[in-house]
């Protein structure tokens, strides 16, 4: 199955750069979620109000193409365990029978892999809404300086609302927080439990 081909649109790298879905920047262009859609695989052109509002947009992107700040890095980055070498000692256990310490690191491994994965998806996701949070000021901030006609600056300032809102309605609780850092924790016990039973196998 073929992947579909990105867009090198300015619809498209204005998208990306201001962490936008198709319907909010439809919203802003005033044409639906499908014509972006469209508009971004190259089957369709915008009208001339819509090229002017995108051209706002795009002259706040970072050179070259427009004039704007480049985003700063949002990611969510997963701690890692200790190394091997920096595990305390263990106690001499004397021979052990190899079979249950590979079935328990074989679970831990399991266990590690899906919570790493799940951690490494939400970091994505927290990261992109970290990028909308930082475009909804810079998009305040550039959008309501500019003049323009009453009839723009009202339809602007809705668009700025409704963004605003969604934003902020995406914004993680404290108890999700509290939850990525119990899973975080988690992650590095079954990391250093991973550590340990490799030295005990090592040993025998």
């Amino acid at each position: 199955m073929s992947r579909p081909v990105p867009s090198n649109t300015v619809e498209a790298a204005v998208r990306a750069h201001f962490g936008l879905t198709q319907a909010e920047l439809g919203r802003y262009l005033g044409v639906s979620e499908r014509q972006i859609g469209n508009i971004e695989a190259g089957r369709r052109t915008t009208t001339p109000l819509a090229d002017a509002r995108l051209a706002r947009l795009g002259n706040l992107l970072p050179p070259p193409t427009g004039q704007g700040t480049a985003a700063p890095v949002f990611r969510t980055e997963l701690p890692t365990a200790a190394p091997f070498e920096t595990l305390p000692a263990l106690p001499d256990f004397g021979s052990l029978p190899p079979a249950p310490l590979l079935a328990r690191q074989r679970s831990v491994a399991a266990q590690a892999a899906r919570l790493r994965w799940a951690l490494h998806r939400e970091g994505k996701r927290n990261a992109l809404q970290s990028r909308r949070q930082w475009a909804l000021a810079v998009l305040q901030t550039a959008l309501l300086a500019e003049p323009a006609p009453a009839v723009e600056r009202a339809h602007i300032t809705r668009w700025l609302d409704v963004l605003a809102a969604d934003v902020t309605a995406a914004a993680p609780s404290p108890a999700t927080v509290v939850e990525r850092a119990l899973a975080v924790v988690r992650l590095l016990a079954l990391d250093t439990e991973a550590a340990a039973l490799a030295r005990l196998l090592g040993a025998g």
